[in-house]
């Protein structure tokens, strides 16, 4: 039986575009003709096209889905032959920006099996399926073997039930064609499955995918022959699904092992002075080759991602690993254009890497314990010497004043580089640094630089089971990195000790040395994880670099209290930025919880009041080392010209703080939390925007402080009867005119409420 496609027969047109004059675009025209469809042929693309309810693009790549995204309504068709990466790529935007009505199309069968092919081609562009993508494979012919007759004695009742066996037999090989793919197609899923749960084990690893390589072969050449059938039976998606989700774990399981193995490459060469021109042209191939890798993993990532059922925990599981590793990759697709600046190909390049123990928390990231310099000529590590940050501030001849808070509360008369990070902007305390430094010993100049909290030290270490430290016959790893540290950087320490130097210069050594050992999805997954949540910070005197780390929000810059929405009427900016600065030298913050919450209240004339609390519980032991008293200079930055109308600590009342109004209003005090005590700090203030009549958008930008852990965050939202909610990003719990969301500081956030006020 033929298979037919039933369409709208009013008005139907269809425009075809051909570079040229095939067998195939003579049946597709014939076929299309016969349904009444109004056919029309092109060479190539003209203006003419809205007129059409059809767009068939046939082997021509040179308009792309984008073109389409506001035409909904007509259906757009590419038609490849034997382009399988091409039509991947093109099914993944079309997945991406959620084009339903354009469909993809590869095929690889043959031109006799070409009439068939049109009709299931057509069936799937005028159903009503959403997915985007199939696949046509050919078919095999089918080859009978010889059997040779036994000599045996027939009955007459025998001879009469022959044609009825025949037919019966014939039956069950027909029945037996159409079944016969599954049991492989199970077993390379069952081995892909396996495969990927023991990635982490090579050997295992690799046996799987070659098990599911070749199960996977023989399930899509037995499915050739109930390929037709299960068209008809409009049940062949799911299972061509699987097909796809078995052929990309299978790119999956080939390309993260490529990668690996091209990044040890690529990362072994950074280590290695002296290269000679083939070890050199070993490390540039590697380079290209992680591009190519990481956007074909991408690629195929992103068809798990859309095509991954949710039937069981495992599968949840796997699907949430692999949105991380996704963004994780777009880390890496991100920085690879940058690779050769950042690693000074055919020149040299000098950063500063500082150190800061988040655990003794200040504005900028925390205490700078430790400094680095790093020199970079054409891709190699020339070299890393690292500095405690004593011996660099014992050596400052000059005086440099310090921020009024270090000379009040630390009774220290100079600004030592230990204490630079101050502000909440990366970006400043950078010039700073560089600035003391020069003074100091003399360094400066510097291409760019990094700031690397303790946290993100740990989140890197997950990389590697454990780290072995020769030098201080020492294994450490992400659990045991802090209190190691601490114990070799503050056991019997005075100023000029080189024990805490060592350590880290130790550590920082075996890190490099030891990447060949550790897995590079989670180093990738743990550096964006780092960036995102601000425990790495980056600068660079490259503006277009720079330009990168700020469009990711990776700079740790204050951002402007504005409206992010250009085309956003009567747009209200909300900002809040909440800093701790501990000035208790102790490491209290290892010990510090600070759940926070803000209440923006709206009245009937719309006037804007905003209540900030924040509780600090301090759950160290008095005289334990290194906990203590929690000596905290809070500051908390709001929208510029806003009005304080009250501070208070535990309910009373601060009237000595510092305030600064430029671009942030800016509110600074001490607040002191004994151990195992805990103390709720509350700020009330009126914005200087009030919410006329229409319609309107409050944004709010939250801001996380480099360095801190992440914090418990509630929102509430609280407007008057003649106000109306439209829309909002949040997902809250929503009460009479209250909006109430909860969640957790971990990145820089931003929550626009879209409003209607009579």
């Amino acid at each position: 039986m033929i298979l037919t496609t039933e369409i709208d027969e009013q008005s139907q047109s269809a425009l075809i575009i051909s570079p040229k004059k095939t067998a195939f675009l003579t049946l597709l025209t014939k076929k299309l003709q016969s349904m009444s469809v109004v056919t029309t042929i092109r060479s190539k693309m003209s203006d003419e096209h809205e007129a059409y309810n059809l767009i068939i693009f046939l082997d021509y790549s040179l308009v792309i889905p984008s073109e389409f995204k506001n035409d909904p309504d007509k259906k757009i068709l590419y038609i490849l032959f034997d382009q399988k990466e091409r039509a991947t790529t093109l099914s993944s935007y079309v997945y991406d920006h959620k084009l339903n009505h354009v469909k993809i199309i590869n095929i690889e069968s043959s031109l006799k099996q070409s009439e068939k092919d049109i009709d299931t081609m057509l069936w799937f562009v005028f159903s009503r399926t959403s997915d985007s993508y199939l696949h046509i494979y050919p078919q095999q012919k089918k080859y009978s073997r010889n059997v040779k007759p036994v000599n045996k004695r027939i009955t007459l009742w025998q001879r009469i039930q022959e044609p009825k066996t025949l037919i019966i037999a014939g039956i069950f090989c027909i029945f037996l064609s159409q079944i016969l793919f599954i049991p492989p197609l199970i077993a390379s899923t069952f081995f892909h499955f396996n495969a990927a749960k023991n990635i982490s084990d090579d050997m295992h690893s690799s046996a799987f995918t070659s098990y599911g390589r070749s199960s996977l072969y023989l399930a899509s050449r037995m499915y050739q022959f109930a390929r037709p059938s299960y068209h008809f039976l409009s049940i062949a998606l799911p299972i061509e699904d699987l097909f796809q989700i078995n052929e990309s774990v299978q790119h999956v399981l080939v390309s993260q092992k490529k990668l690996r193995s091209d990044a040890v490459i690529f990362f072994n060469g950074l280590t290695l002075k002296n290269k000679s021109e083939q070890e050199y042209q070993n490390m540039i191939s590697a380079k290209k080759n992680i591009a190519i890798e990481t956007k074909l993993l991408n690629e195929h990532i992103q068809i798990l991602v859309n095509k991954l059922p949710l039937w069981s925990k495992e599968l949840k599981n796997a699907k949430e690993t692999l949105e991380q590793s996704k963004h994780a990759l777009r880390l890496a697709q991100e920085l690879q254009p940058h690779l050769d600046q950042l690693l000074a190909q055919d020149t040299e390049k000098k950063y500063l890497l500082l150190f800061a123990n988040n655990m003794e928390l200040r504005p900028g990231g925390g205490f700078i314990g430790s400094l680095a310099i790093l020199r970079v000529k054409n891709f190699t590590i020339q070299e890393l010497e690292l500095y405690d940050v004593y011996d660099v501030d014992g050596q400052l001849l000059s005086h440099i004043d310090p921020p009024k808070p270090i000379s009040k509360f630390l009774n220290q008369t100079h600004w030592f580089l230990r204490d630079s990070a101050f502000t909440g902007d990366f970006v400043v305390n950078f010039k700073e640094a560089e600035y003391l430094l020069n003074q100091e010993i003399k360094e400066s100049n510097f291409d760019g630089g990094m700031l690397i909290t303790t946290t993100g030290v740990q989140n890197l270490l997950k990389s590697v089971k454990s780290l072995y430290i020769p030098d201080f016959k020492e294994s450490i790893n992400s659990d045991n990195f802090y209190i190691k540290a601490q114990l070799h950087a503050e056991e019997a320490f005075f100023p000029g000790s080189q024990q805490k130097k060592s350590f880290l210069s130790s550590v920082a050594n075996q890190m490099l040395f030891g990447l060949h050992d550790a897995s590079m999805p989670i180093i990738l997954k743990e550096l964006e994880r780092s960036l995102d949540t601000k425990q790495f910070v980056l600068f660079s005197n490259e503006p277009d670099i720079q330009s990168l780390f700020e469009k990711n929000y990776w700079s740790g810059r204050i951002l402007k209290p504005s409206c992010s929405l250009s085309d956003a009427l009567h747009c209200i900016p909300d900002y809040l930025f909440p800093l701790d600065a501990n000035l208790g030298v102790n490491k209290a913050n290892f010990f510090t919880s600070n759940p926070m919450e803000l209440k923006v209240s709206i009245d009937a004339l719309g006037r804007i009041t905003n209540t900030y609390k924040v509780r600090y519980t301090n759950d160290s032991h008095k005289g334990v080392f290194p906990g203590g008293i929690y000596k905290n200079y809070f500051q908390l930055l709001v929208p510029p010209n806003s009005f304080v109308d009250s501070i208070t600590v535990d309910d009373v009342i601060i009237e000595d703080y510092d305030e600064t109004n430029f671009e942030n209003k800016t509110v600074g005090f001490l607040v002191s939390i004994e151990p195992q005590q805990s103390k709720t700090v509350e700020i009330t203030y009126k914005l200087p925007t009030t919410i006329v009549s229409g319609s309107g958008t409050y944004q709010l930008i939250l801001q996380k402080q480099i360095g801190s852990q992440n914090s418990d965050f509630k929102f509430t939202f609280s407007y008057p009867k003649n106000m109306t909610i439209a829309r909002h990003n949040l997902s809250p719990l929503a009460e009479d005119n209250e909006i109430i969301y909860n969640t957790s500081i971990s990145s820089d956030r931003i929550f626009l409420i879209e409003f209607n006020k009579q």
